[in-house]
């Protein structure tokens, strides 16, 4: 089912107390052993990922965040320790465990599972630069208890939040994911994107390091962010054109913060926990407000109050264009996968699900739960497409994704309706049918992304 914008500030209320108990938790025990508010702006942080992600809340998946999370959180810990001592060591070993995570995608959700529990952990070390070594044993078991806090904290509110019926508790998906073979001499789309993101780290991390070696960690989450779950080079530009958009309206608000002088550090730390609330509840609206809203806290959490602001957001802006069009880059040029190729691909997966609706396969309620959850998909890749016909129009309309996804959308709304008409739907579905067989004959267009 859509999620409606009660639902979106619902969840965003959750997500919100999870990360200040964790938040909470993890500054009393790092006051406690003398050491800075760091470690429980690591948790917080790690708090945000697990939320958003609405994991499952299986025994298994439980049991092996527990014992994965803290592990790995680690391992993030000795990355970041290595930044400082070996910058290039800490980019090669930031970049094989990003590129690793996206390579686990292809062998199941187990491995994609690992994969994200890897990549968590390693973008917010290098956001928050936590690291272990100069306090011994305290600072590393702070580092471990930060991804143990993180973890119960998420747990126990979603648990909680599920029982009193705020939202609806995660559910693992109706059906694994198989990925299709690919064909002979073709990579795997899991590693295709996998070097992609590899080409656009090394080449942010090379660009970083050189020409801005203090602001080095903006261009490296830029391109990360643009490249990571890019469904195609036309999703990769429009994700680069919100990163920019809201980053910029961030890094402008960050310039006005700048000049306000915070009582104390509770007004300071709840003005982050506003805007990081914030943010999280417009994301369902559009990724440019969260990028707007992390850009902010991420540049608070620096500690550019007081400074000369003018010249850091030129030089924040600059990096952000430039971490963009290094994913950019990576996306278009090595082993590019065209997102006319994904939504096609997309449809036809939802086309199945939607043959088992009217053929009752799997009983109505999981084969409806299953095509929600290709309709889902088929939203994210909605808006690069509509722009790209916007921009360009298109000759032939049916070989555009954007009718495709049109056409399938208006059939899931149709069959969720108890009196639908079944031979309505069934010409529309070969309709549909015909013209995914059509562009595949015709090969690649210019007239679609």
């Amino acid at each position: 089912m859509r999620e409606t914008p009660s639902d979106a500030f619902r969840s965003a209320l959750v997500a919100i107390v999870a990360v200040l108990l964790s938040f909470g938790a993890t500054y009393a025990l790092s006051t406690k052993l003398g050491a800075d508010a760091s470690p429980a702006v690591l948790a917080a942080a790690l708090t945000v990922g697990l939320v958003r992600r609405a994991e499952p809340l299986d025994a298994r998946s439980i049991l092996s965040r527990f014992l994965m999370l803290p592990l790995i959180a680690l391992a993030a810990g000795a990355v970041g320790y290595t930044f400082l001592k070996a910058p290039l060591l800490g980019a090669v070993l930031f970049s094989g465990g990003i590129a690793l995570s996206v390579w686990l995608r292809q062998f199941g959700e187990m491995p994609r599972a690992l994969g994200r529990t890897i990549a968590l952990p390693l973008m917010t070390i290098l956001i928050v630069p936590v690291h272990i070594g100069g306090r011994g044993a305290s600072s590393t078991l702070l580092v471990v208890a930060a991804g143990l806090i993180a973890m119960t904290s998420s747990f126990c509110t979603s648990w909680c939040a599920a029982r009193i019926g705020i939202q609806r508790a995660p559910q693992a998906e109706r059906r694994p994911r198989s990925p299709r073979a690919p064909r002979d001499g073709e990579l795997p789309i899991a590693t295709r994107m996998a070097l992609q993101m590899l080409v656009a780290l090394a080449l942010a991390f090379a660009i970083g390091m050189w020409a801005f070696p203090t602001h080095w960690p903006w261009l490296v989450l830029t391109a990360f962010i643009v490249c990571s779950g890019a469904a195609g080079r036309g999703d990769a530009i429009y994700k680069g054109l919100l990163r920019l958009g809201g980053a910029i309206g961030g890094t402008f608000a960050g310039a006005i913060v700048a000049h306000v002088t915070f009582p104390n550090g509770i007004a300071y730390a709840a003005t982050i926990f506003a805007i990081l609330f914030l943010g999280i509840w417009l994301r369902r609206i559009s990724y440019a407000y969260w990028a707007a809203c992390a850009t902010l806290v991420f540049a608070l959490l620096q500690g550019s109050q007081g400074a000369n602001v003018t010249p850091l957001f030129a030089v924040r802006v600059l990096c952000i264009v430039i971490g963009a069009l290094c994913a950019v880059a990576a996306t278009w040029f090595v082993y590019p996968i065209r997102t006319e190729q994904v939504v096609r691909r997309r449809v036809a997966d939802a086309l199945g699900a939607l043959r088992e609706v009217l053929d009752g396969t799997h009983g109505s309620e999981a084969s409806l739960a299953l095509l929600d959850s290709h309709a889902e998909e088929l939203r994210r890749l909605t808006p690069p497409v509509r722009l790209h016909r916007a921009l360009f129009g298109a000759k032939e309309p049916d070989a555009h994704p954007t009718t495709w996804i049109d056409l399938m959308d208006r059939l899931i709304d149709r069959v969720r309706k108890p009196d639908f008409d079944r031979a309505h739907v069934g010409a529309e579905m070969r309709r549909l049918g015909a013209m995914l067989r059509n562009r595949t004959a015709g090969g690649a267009s210019k007239d679609s992304p």
